[in-house]
């Protein structure tokens, strides 16, 4: 399979200064995205080759490693996919690309048109940028277009995205409402 090299550090920089809103949102909810639950089982997965610009000693996450067979990835990703937990609030410079993108989630239309919308998937809390729809500030949805512009290279993140968006659709719920419409690169 071919891969596409991605710049990690370059996405990093991009997405390091642009915030959902003007304020903290953790303000909102007791950033409820950002700290662990009572079972400490909340966390995101990365991106394959994100895993690079993490240590591994970092005293403010746990790391997993999850056999891509037995969870909802599709067949072209390999072993092992990193799924980290928060234990502590991170420095903001070391969040990983799933956190900086909330709540934006990407959708693909059939003819490789790249959406953004607010993040549909269930959550185990309410977040209240996606629960009320609240404006997301337009540098901040600039550069997450511009991130998953150069995601989408990655076969492995594209077919991801993909069957997402299909699952979506054919779930009855459609594409949700749409925040931002572009074209894939």
């Amino acid at each position: 399979m071919k891969r596409h090299i991605i710049d990690y550090e370059y996405l990093y920089q991009l997405t390091h200064r642009v915030t959902p809103l003007e304020e903290d949102c953790g303000l909102l909810c007791g950033s409820v995205c950002c700290r662990p639950d009572r079972e400490n089982s909340l966390g995101i997965y990365l991106f394959p080759g994100e895993e690079s610009l993490l240590s591994g000693g970092e005293d403010w996450l746990e790391r997993e490693y999850h056999n891509p067979a037995e969870y909802d990835f599709p067949d072209n990703w390999e072993y092992p996919v990193h799924f980290v937990k928060c234990t502590a609030p991170c420095p903001r410079e070391k969040r990983p690309l799933a956190c900086r993108f909330f709540p934006l989630s990407p959708h693909l239309l059939r003819d490789g048109t790249l959406l953004l919308t607010h993040e549909t998937i269930r959550l185990p809390y309410r977040c209240p940028l996606v629960a009320k729809k609240k404006p997301l500030r337009t540098d901040f949805i600039e550069a997450v277009a511009l991130s998953w512009s150069f995601l989408l290279k990655d076969p492995r993140i594209l077919r991801l995205v993909e069957e997402d968006s299909m699952e979506r659709e054919s779930s009855g719920r459609g594409v949700p409402p749409i925040l931002w419409m572009g074209r894939r690169h």
